[in-house]
Formats: structure tokens, C-alpha cells, sequence
């Protein structure tokens, strides 16, 4: 299981990303998170040229105490103190394959960023489609959340907790929510809470979504995503492509479709239809 080597011939990086992926069995956003550090700040940290802080070796080492710092740094000696000991092979106090309950729950590691105006006030950022894929790399820099557009939100219901906005993109959830509207998510913070057949923002590892979600955490570590448009199909997903969860709470449109022209429409269609058979029917008695 050990990975022991008498040369340096991987640098530190090599050794850290190996211990994370092959002995934790993680990505790399997982095991920033488990050391409590920013997604992007980890990955910056193993970026060939950078040098890493003192903090961040701290963080790997206080929450791997089992993790050999020579053989990190040097490549000598074995990986593990355990394994110096011949006892059982280094474990970690979670599964391996399924979320750290902390993890879902966010009691400890899940951190959000955040920023405030000048009044102390949190901001609401806002999010289009073209900084989606940005917002997802540097989901955890508050460098990055300051150059988001902001709005204020009047009313109660955005008072007492964090919230963003959010553009739509596509029609899978149309009538309720139209392509090119904006959505106003409240942060969850414990996914544990999730309710059937409400609506959240789903921040992925590849994608920003909006569904009606059926949370089965507990039953299979993954949730159900479901589209209001019966055209898309439901979607599973396992929790640990997961990145952040928005409840839905408002929704900010510019096109109000007039729902009596849609039905005289479909009626103009419908009528036009019976035309066309009533012709056929007589085009086939004349015969």
C-alpha cells in the first residue's frame, strides 16, 4: 500500500496528489475541504512553481497526522507513521467511497465565501451564464466574488441568511422558470435538509443547474434531478459532484407571456387541424 522510495525523484506535489487519490481515494476539491482549505488555493498551492505556505502544510499534516512529513517533502522513508509500525494500513475516520457526513451536513468543513458592502451588509452577486464556468474554479476566492456584478434585495424574505443570483440557461424548466430569467437562491448549508420536489440551484463540478430535487443522501449518497419540462429526462447524480446547493426563493423575468394568446393559439392550430380532416374525409367520399 505504501508508496516508500530511498530517491526524490517526485516532487511534493507529486507525493500530496497521490496520497489524496490514490490512498484517500478523493479529488482534490474533496481533500481541500477536508483540510479546510479553498478548493482554488489548493490547487494553486500544487501548481509546478508556486511555493505553498507553511499553513497549508499544517492544515494537510493536523488533519493526516498519520502522514509521514520526510516522505512528503523527500520521497524517504514510507508514507505512513503506521507503516513504520507494521500496523493496520492507514484509514481514515470516513468511508472512503461515500461523503463524510460533514461533508453533507457541513457542520465543519464546507466554507462559503462571501462579501459585504461598506455598511457590513452581505452582497448578493450575481452570476450570468458566461461566469458560470468561472464561478465554479473559483467558487472559494473572495478575489473572485468581488469582481461579480452585486444587487440588494428588498423585503423580509432576504433577510437572515446568504444569497445569490443566478442566470437561467435552457428551457428544462419552463413554464416555471423561463430561459434567460434570473433565480435568487438562499445557501444551504446542510444537505441533509433538503426537501422533495423543491427547487435548488445545483452547483456541480461542471455545470450550474436548476431542477426539483429528490434528495436521497441518506439512502444512496445522491439526489434526483428533475425537470419541469416533461421534454428532459430525470437526472442522478452522485452528492460528491456537488459543490454548493441554493434553495430557490425568487425569480426575476422580463418576458410575461400572455397565457390567453398561448391558448387561442393552440385553438387556432386545433381548429385548423379539424379543417384539414374535415377536407380529407370529403376528398375521400367524392372518390
Amino acid at each position: 500500500m505504501g508508496k516508500s522510495t530511498d530517491s526524490n525523484s517526485d516532487s511534493f506535489r507529486e507525493r500530496i496528489a497521490y496520497f489524496h487519490k490514490e490512498i484517500l481515494g478523493i479529488p482534490q476539491y474533496v481533500f481541500a475541504e477536508s483540510i479546510g482549505l479553498g478548493q482554488e488555493r489548493v490547487r494553486k498551492s500544487l501548481m509546478p512553481g508556486k511555493q505553498p505556505t507553511a499553513e497549508f502544510f499544517e492544515a494537510i499534516f493536523h488533519t493526516y497526522p498519520d502522514l509521514n512529513p520526510d516522505w512528503v517533502f523527500t520521497g524517504r522513508g514510507a508514507m505512513l507513521h503506521s507503516e513504520k509500525e507494521n500496523t493496520a494500513p492507514y484509514l481514515i475516520s470516513q468511508p472512503i467511497h461515500k461523503p463524510a457526513p460533514e461533508l453533507v451536513s457541513g457542520k465543519n468543513l464546507r466554507v462559503l465565501c462571501i462579501t459585504n458592502d461598506s455598511s457590513g451588509n452581505e452582497n448578493v452577486e450575481v452570476v450570468n451564464t458566461k461566469a458560470a464556468a468561472s464561478y465554479i474554479d473559483n467558487i472559494q476566492e473572495p478575489q473572485f466574488l468581488s469582481t461579480l456584478p452585486k444587487i440588494s434585495l428588498p423585503g423580509n424574505v432576504f433577510r437572515g441568511g446568504t444569497f445569490r443570483a443566478f442566470e437561467v440557461k435552457g428551457n428544462s424548466m419552463e413554464p416555471t422558470i423561463q430561459q434567460g430569467s434570473w433565480v435568487i437562491g438562499q445557501y444551504v448549508q446542510d444537505w441533509l435538509t433538503l426537501k422533495d420536489d423543491y427547487i435548488y440551484i445545483v452547483v456541480m463540478q461542471d455545470a450550474i443547474l436548476i431542477k426539483r430535487v429528490l434528495n436521497r443522501i441518506e439512502k444512496r449518497q445522491g439526489l434526483v434531478l428533475k425537470s419541469d419540462n416533461r421534454e428532459y429526462e430525470n437526472k442522478n447524480i452522485d452528492i460528491d459532484e456537488v459543490k454548493e446547493l441554493w434553495l430557490l426563493k425568487a425569480e426575476m423575468r422580463y418576458d410575461f407571456k400572455n397565457p390567453s394568446k398561448e391558448m387561442y393559439l393552440q385553438l387556432q392550430h386545433l381548429m385548423a387541424d379539424v379543417e384539414d380532416i374535415k377536407a380529407q374525409l370529403s376528398m375521400n367520399n367524392n372518390q
